[in-house]
């Protein structure tokens, strides 16, 4: 053995609590169709876990439906799958009675759509600004918690919230972030961790941003053989060309004629798409009948 192992674990996630699907819609690579870069929101149900066998799940895996009602037209989908976003503002920035050196950020447990049990949050990241000089942090734990009365909004009190995704007596979640503490080097310097009424964006880090193409076409190699290489007939008392697909059912129907002078003289050989289907033709009642 050489000592080389796997390390990494396929994610378990939440879809309706984890994911935001996006997508984009183009009707084809044309500079002027690049121009669309607006995204709609689809709803996160569509991602589905993978099973063996209709019950027994694959961990990690999903399948992602598109609903015909959506991708049905012709044209170019871009897919974004990423961590949900959870936009929040952080109500303080304080310090635990039990410990007054952890401190840690504060939120409102109603703007945590339901993420507010016993460390639900933990490896979530924060991140801070939009500029330049964002930045972001890791929360290592959360808890619900409580002002303690006649200190001021700087010093809380955590107690159980017994994890059951509801705040049991409280409305604020106290979370401790990484890094948070002074380094060896710079002692007297405490990392920024936000402050009281800042706006600040929450992801979870349970998988990687996903993007994927997807062009919904006319035609596949499928269609294309039934073209090149299916049964066809040309009826030739009304010129009806019908072509069959591999269950010998009509593919699709062309009426098939000449275009003449005035003295009869062929010029031209036609065939046009038909848009309602000869059902006489079918296969059994032509080919089939030899």
């Amino acid at each position: 053995m050489s000592g080389i192992y796997g390390t990494v674990k396929p994610a378990t996630i939440n879809v309706a609590q984890d994911v935001d699907i996006l997508y984009n819609y183009r009707e084809d690579r044309s500079y002027s169709a690049q121009s669309n870069q607006t995204f709609s929101r689809l709803n996160a149900s569509n991602l589905v876990n993978a099973t063996t066998d209709g019950t027994t799940t694959i961990e990690g895996l999903y399948n992602l439906k598109l609903p015909l009602s959506i991708f049905g037209k012709k044209g170019i989908y871009t897919i974004y799958i990423k961590p949900k976003e959870i936009n929040a503002t952080i109500y303080a920035v304080g310090s635990i009675q039990e410990n007054t050196a952890v401190r840690g950020v504060i939120f409102n447990a109603e703007d945590l759509e339901g993420l507010t049990g016993d460390n639900a949050l933990v490896g979530y990241r924060i991140e801070y600004g939009v500029t330049d000089k964002s930045f972001t942090r890791i929360i290592t734990s959360s808890n619900a918690c409580d002002i303690i009365p006649n200190e001021g909004k700087d010093t809380f009190r955590l107690y159980s919230n017994s994890g059951n995704g509801t705040v049991n007596s409280g409305r604020l979640i106290f979370c401790t972030v990484t890094p948070s503490s002074a380094n060896s080097f710079s002692p007297n310097v405490l990392p920024s961790i936000g402050q009281a009424g800042q706006t600040v964006k929450i992801y979870n880090t349970k998988f990687n941003p996903i993007l994927v193409e997807v062009e919904m076409v006319e035609h596949d190699i499928e269609t294309i053989s039934y073209m090149l290489e299916g049964d066809q007939v040309r009826n030739l008392d009304n010129g009806v060309f019908t072509i069959y697909n591999d269950q010998k059912g009509i593919y699709r129907q062309y009426d098939a004629y000449t275009v003449k002078t005035q003295l009869g003289k062929p010029l031209y050989d036609v065939k046009a798409k038909r848009n309602i289907i000869d059902t006489s033709q079918s296969f059994d009642n032509t080919i089939g009948n030899d």
